[in-house]
């Protein structure tokens, strides 16, 4: 399905957006502690204070990352299919 060239943008693009969401996740917690030492709230909280866009991001990009990451590795290895149709 894929060449292994493909599976391996696949793979790289998937750590990267992972990292990602690592930084954006940073920055969302950092959103949060400003606005409790501020305000005595969170984002996303019963108040008026909605999510912010490091928060939508972050879960975003982390299952996008994740989904690259796997589907680069849910394919096997050419010569791992050529042994399977071998032995078929």
């Amino acid at each position: 399905m894929f060449t292994a060239q493909t599976a391996r943008i696949l793979r790289q693009s998937g750590i990267l957006l992972i990292g990602a969401a690592l930084v954006s996740a940073e920055a969302a917690w950092l959103h949060m502690r400003e606005l409790m030492q501020a305000a005595g709230v969170i984002c996303g909280g019963s108040s008026a204070a909605a999510h912010c866009p490091a928060c939508y991001a972050s879960a975003l990009l982390l299952a996008t990352g994740v989904a690259a990451f796997v589907l680069a590795q849910s394919e096997r290895p050419a010569r791992l299919r050529a042994r399977s149709a071998r032995s078929a």
